[in-house]
């Protein structure tokens, strides 16, 4: 990804999307900007505030659901039990994510980061129970709420 000042352009954006399959809407240029430039996750609400108001909420969930399925965008724990996204860090495919990392959700604004550097121990059975999937969830204070 060729980055001018840490954002993206739209060149690489339209062919980020068609590696994974993925039409090259407008509307979707922008979202993947926007994941791109955030170091926190977004709910589709907060996606809608900062895209504008010109999508609605179909078309908002309709491209976090393609993105999610093609592997761009993996959902994040929230202490208010809301669906958020983050942009996948790794090389997630339709087929697999492999975003196995801890989050951290900050006590004070709320907001859920990708801890990427903490992986979460891949374990597939313990006795006689069959482990689908495992998180790893840590809370205390962001950097900017410190």
């Amino acid at each position: 990804m060729k980055a001018v000042s840490g954002i993206l352009l739209m060149a690489d954006l339209a062919s980020i999307l068609q590696q994974h399959n993925l039409r090259k809407t407008k509307f979707r240029i922008e979202l993947l900007q926007l994941f791109s430039e955030t170091t926190s996750s977004l709910t589709a609400e907060e996606i809608k505030k900062r895209v504008g108001k010109t999508n609605d909420k179909v078309t908002i969930y309709r491209a976090l659901d393609a993105f999610e399925k093609s592997g761009l965008i993996h959902k994040v724990p929230d202490k208010s039990n809301l669906t958020r996204y983050a942009m996948c860090h790794t090389n997630c495919s339709a087929h697999a994510h492999i975003d196995n990392h801890a989050h951290f959700i900050c006590t004070e604004c709320n907001e859920t980061f990708c801890m990427d550097e903490i992986e979460v121990p891949k374990m597939k059975q313990h006795g006689d129970f069959q482990i689908k999937t495992s998180n790893l969830t840590l809370e205390g204070n962001c950097p900017k709420c410190i």
